[in-house]
């Protein structure tokens, strides 16, 4: 949450008097000395069409982008995410800022788009996310749209996400491990999520998907009653093996296996079960490991998952048996 304060330092005060729409808390946080290079606005064109009455994204003086390209773009102008420059280059000499002063008295109040900051530019940050418009779904592989830039998508998103770093690197980091930070507006508190930079950057790029649990609380209770069995059922069958191995260190390895073997398209419940118990055994990220290069190249292949998991299982064995 970003905390209200009474007043700002002097270098921030003209903008302050140029904006007197945005609270001076979030003026801060967005503009001051410590703040990342750039903030760009992310909005639904339709949502913000409903404030102005027409649409006018292309057209407006800030630099602008629309996330989608091609014929997409062009069809769905109308309806779909846009990027706006809102970077303001000398916060102490503002000028007269018409654009955001209308932003910050018509639209950030009521929600309608959230806000990026970050030191990537516009292209960058473009290019980022426009990657995730549209992903696979774990739960039957089908691909459909994300609105990830609708704040009443993306806050309730990335809550139920945080325990799942793979994919919450790639929410909150760029590649090349810039941080992104979103700040919404929820229920007239400004709300700013920033990235655990140095747990995240560590984490490997894997692909991003969607699992019907992320926007179903319900759903999501049942994921993880089925980990706590996956774990239940592993701690029982190595019972002496794990004998002395943390019940949570069992719980986080199957967690992580589900979740990235997960993310290269393995969803039948016996695979995940030996995937989880060779990550428990052999650590994180084991496939990596293979000399040969082969055990990664099978999880990025695009055969079914039956004959997928049966290359996996002979070249698994095959290396650790020689490894041995």
């Amino acid at each position: 949450m970003i905390a209200a304060r009474p007043s700002l330092p002097a270098p921030l005060g003209a903008l302050a008097d140029t904006l007197p729409a945005a609270p001076v808390g979030l003026i801060d946080a967005l503009f001051g000395p410590d703040a990342p290079k750039h903030v760009f606005m992310l909005v639904d064109a339709s949502l913000r069409s409903d404030i102005t009455g027409f649409f006018d994204l292309d057209s407006i003086a800030q630099p602008a982008a629309c996330l989608f390209d091609g014929a997409a773009a062009e069809s769905a102008q109308q309806t779909a995410p846009w990027l706006v420059n809102l970077t303001i280059p000398e916060p102490d000499n503002p000028g007269t800022l018409t654009f955001h002063r209308k932003f910050f008295q018509q639209h950030w109040p009521v929600g309608s788009s959230l806000l990026i900051q970050t030191d990537a530019s516009l292209d960058a940050i473009r290019r980022h996310l426009r990657r995730f418009t549209k992903l696979p779904v774990q739960d039957d592989g089908k691909l459909r749209f994300f609105r990830f830039w609708d704040p009443r998508v993306l806050r309730p998103f990335l809550e139920a996400i945080q325990d799942d770093a793979p994919r919450l690197r790639r929410m909150m980091l760029t590649d090349d491990g810039t941080p992104i930070h979103y700040t919404i507006r929820h229920e007239d508190t400004d709300f700013r999520l920033s990235p655990m930079v140095e747990e995240l950057a560590g984490e490997p790029i894997t692909p991003m998907r969607l699992n019907y649990a992320d926007f179903d609380p319900i759903a999501r209770a049942r994921a993880a009653e089925r980990r706590k069995r996956m774990a239940d059922r592993i701690c029982h069958d190595f019972a002496r093996e794990l004998e002395h191995r943390p019940r949570k260190a069992v719980e986080a390895a199957v967690n992580h296996a589900l979740q990235r073997f997960g993310a290269y398209g393995f969803r039948i419940h016996a695979h995940l079960h030996f995937f989880a118990a060779w990550t428990v055994f052999y650590g994180a990220d084991f496939e990596t490991r293979d000399p040969t290069g082969k055990l990664l190249e099978i999880c990025h292949a695009t055969g079914s998952e039956i004959e997928r998991f049966k290359a996996f299982r002979e070249q698994f064995e095959r290396s650790w048996s020689e490894a041995a």
